[in-house]
């Protein structure tokens, strides 16, 4: 038999195995890693875009003598965390959607992300720290604040709040950690998900 008839089948068609093989769409980035980013980074324009709002708006409020609010460089640091990490949000949205549509640059995007939202972080860590004693003594002045009109209004002292300036720094340590960790729990899956291109 001729090897054009080898070749020919049903009727003059070629054979199956004489057409190659499609290879199949594989994203640069897993699609719920894109879902999960922009999920993420709505959140976290809502969150800390809402704070900073706040903090600039009870900046330029009068308010009472006995209420805490930073000064100074503190002030300053607060800002800097909110409006970096509200433009990181932006940044998460954008490189989620691009991740989404299977853009090639968008597994770049998302390290870079995750990379500075590490050391912003860090940043935050760092700072809140080295301010630690200025909210501790404001939040302390709140509570004396808060156990003062319960006092005043006769309530059982039973039911009035006592928080050590022990306890209180305890508190607020925990606090600074858990929120630190949980910041980088995201970028940490990010840059493991992406470490290979096209990761299933």
């Amino acid at each position: 038999m001729s090897e054009q008839a080898d070749q020919d089948t049903f009727g003059g068609m070629s054979s199956l195995t004489s057409v190659p093989n499609l290879s199949t769409w594989t994203p640069e980035v897993p699609q719920w890693v894109a879902v999960v980013s922009i999920v993420i980074g709505v959140l976290g324009m809502l969150c800390w875009g809402g704070q900073g709002a706040m903090a600039l708006g009870m900046a330029g409020m009068d308010h009472a003598d006995d209420m805490p609010m930073p000064t100074g460089g503190h002030a300053v640091f607060e800002m800097f965390i909110y409006g970096s990490a509200t433009l990181l949000g932006l940044w998460l949205i954008i490189a989620g959607s691009g991740a989404a549509s299977g853009a090639e640059w968008s597994r770049g995007a998302l390290r870079w992300w995750a990379w500075i939202r590490i050391l912003l972080a860090i940043i935050g860590l760092i700072g809140a720290f080295y301010w630690f004693n200025n909210v501790l003594e404001a939040s302390m002045g709140l509570v004396d604040q808060q156990m003062a009109e319960a006092v005043s209004d006769d309530a059982p002292t039973a039911e009035i709040p006592v928080v050590t300036e022990n306890a209180m720094r305890a508190i607020m340590t925990v606090w600074i950690v858990v929120v630190s960790i949980a910041i980088s729990v995201w970028p940490v899956v990010v840059l493991i998900v992406t470490s290979r291109r096209g990761a299933a």
